[in-house]
């Protein structure tokens, strides 16, 4: 095997790691209200080990036995650490199901967004032919949908509305009104928002709605539901845009252009701090443009060429 091949190898480690590490750092932050992975980390082990501690000076006050103590005090640390890693998983895993389901939500509704009313509709339409596996076509204004679902002509109408906003009852009423002109029976009412309530009941058999929760429902399943992978891939993409503008900020304060201006302001102050009665401040502030020029030099050297190395 060649040096290149195990340096790129070691380089797809590093990358893999990185990555495993962000994406759970960002769940961490998400369901520990901001903590990330590190302070998760720390936090929970300072814990274990105080507690660990605590349960040391019980049994050395109740064995007077130093060697039984520490094996006790060990043995309360590995169970600690192994029935917190127990719980927490199962609990992990769940509330990260929940945050994966936030992240597709809010995916779909930007999707939606950006939809035009026919390009709602063609949405729609594509979706209720896999569901159902059926075939609709456009049909008109109030109207928007005609098709055959289980023997029957079904009516199809979609509304696409802020999420904060409601599909009443003279909304569907409207509707019905239009499938009953052209002697249609069945309706079908799709939207990006929710209903008024008690309209399920009062047009049961006769229309289906089908709000947001029930459109990422069969979005689910007819297979175009994201994947982890694809999830993943938006947590990488937010981490990575977020690093962008953290980046683009450092750049204005750390950059080499910028040393030569913190050198010489330093140079200037610690002359300046001879000549005035407020030497110790000027001293001081010649330290401080003395620590962003080094710091400069640093940023530009190790995170723009050590870390961008790493990272291709």
């Amino acid at each position: 095997m060649s040096k290149k091949t195990i340096k790129n190898g070691f380089k797809q480690y590093l990358k893999d790691l990185k990555r495993r590490k962000n994406i759970k750092n960002y769940y961490l932050k998400r369901i520990k209200g901001g903590k990330s992975y590190n302070a998760v980390l720390v936090d929970s082990l300072l814990i274990k080990i105080l507690m660990s501690l605590l349960f040391f000076i019980f049994l050395i006050f109740k064995t007077k036995h130093f060697i039984i103590s520490i094996i006790g005090a060990l043995s309360f640390f590995s169970l600690a650490l192994y029935a917190s890693y127990y719980i927490k998983s199962n609990r992990y895993d769940k509330k990260v199901r929940d945050v994966n389901k936030d992240i597709v939500k809010k995916k779909i509704i930007k999707e939606i967004n950006y939809f035009t009313s026919d390009e709602f509709i063609q949405y729609v339409k594509e979706i209720l032919e896999n569901y159902y596996d059926a075939s609709f076509e456009k049909y008109g204004k109030d109207i928007d949908l005609i098709g055959k679902k289980e023997d029957e002509i079904w009516a199809v109408k979609c509304f696409k509305i802020p999420l904060e906003e409601r599909i009443s009852k003279k909304d569907i009423k409207d509707f019905k009104d239009k499938v009953d002109e052209i002697g249609i029976e069945r309706g079908i009412v799709v939207t990006n928002s929710y209903f008024i309530e008690e309209l399920e009941d009062e047009y049961e058999g006769v229309m289906k709605f089908v709000d947001f929760d029930k459109l990422i429902f069969m979005i689910k399943e007819i297979g175009e539901y994201p994947s982890k992978e694809e999830i993943e891939d938006i947590i990488i993409n937010r981490y990575n845009e977020n690093k962008r503008k953290v980046s683009e900020k450092k750049g204005k304060i750390f950059s080499k252009t910028k040393v030569i201006k913190y050198l010489f302001l330093s140079f200037s102050l610690y002359i300046l701090s001879k000549m005035t009665i407020y030497r110790s401040y000027y001293i001081v502030m010649a330290f401080i443009s003395l620590s962003l020029a080094i710091v400069s030099i640093f940023y530009e050297y190790f995170y723009k060429i050590v870390m961008k190395d790493i990272e291709e």
